[in-house]
């Protein structure tokens, strides 16, 4: 096994020492992807620091890094499993940081099962997230001639990323979906506005677990037009036909 790496690691300690941190990954990213799942066995593909994968057991989880908590290393550009291994695939934060994400969903489709589902969580590039994740946060948030087959060279580092992908390739493009993937676009719900950031992420601050709850459950009463301007955080829900 090769050596943990030092993003990894820096998760991990955030994790610790953050709960509301924990308590709003778990409850507005794992348990939205939960809850769209068939019964049958789930892929997870980019397990990275195996937050998802401790909170649900029992998947099979790969990642381009071979750490622990991963069952396969492997690149998601070319899975190796039969075709139709699955009934679900899973994953948080992982489609804008491929450098072919058609390659990538079309390999996710192979390995579905007729009727599984692909449940991801992403960032949501809509009016205020285009901003903050162009101008505030760390990744790159911008448009490319090629968002299937060329969106990042084939030489990055596996921790960069595009937060322009997901959209641009899953619902600008949804009607490329199925000829190009085998895979349908079911569902788009942005979330995770304030809330969001007031959590800190994943850097050493972040506010009190009260005000991060209270946030949330603000935004939870908010209508999905008004979500769909400030949020920061989508859920996508893709079927394989």
């Amino acid at each position: 096994m090769s050596e943990t790496p030092a993003w990894i690691e820096a998760h991990h300690k955030a994790w610790e020492a953050k709960p509301a941190l924990r308590t709003y990954y778990t409850r507005e990213h794992f348990d939205r992807v939960a809850a769209e799942l068939l019964d049958g066995p789930t892929l997870e593909v980019g397990s990275g620091p195996g937050f998802f994968a401790a909170y649900r057991p029992g998947m099979v989880s790969i990642d381009i890094s071979d750490q622990p908590g991963v069952d396969v290393c492997a690149d998601a550009h070319a899975l190796p499993f039969p075709d139709a291994t699955f009934a679900n695939a899973v994953w948080v934060d992982v489609l804008h940081h491929m450098a072919k994400p058609g390659a990538m969903l079309a390999e996710v489709g192979r390995v579905l099962r007729p009727g599984g589902r692909v449940a991801m969580i992403e960032p949501w590039t809509g009016a205020i997230g285009t901003v903050f994740y162009r101008h505030v946060h760390h990744e790159d948030c911008i448009a490319v001639a090629d968002p299937w087959d060329a969106a990042m060279p084939p030489e990055k580092s596996a921790m960069d990323g595009n937060a322009w992908i997901p959209k641009a390739v899953l619902l600008d493009r949804a009607q490329e979906l199925p000829s190009r993937t085998g895979l349908r676009l079911v569902k788009t719900k942005p979330f995770g506005a304030l809330a969001y950031l007031l959590t800190g992420g994943f850097q050493p601050w972040g506010f009190p677990p009260p005000l991060v709850r209270a946030a949330t459950a603000v935004e939870h009463a908010l209508p999905g037009p008004i979500l769909s301007m400030f949020g920061l955080r989508v859920l996508y829900l893709l079927e394989k036909g």
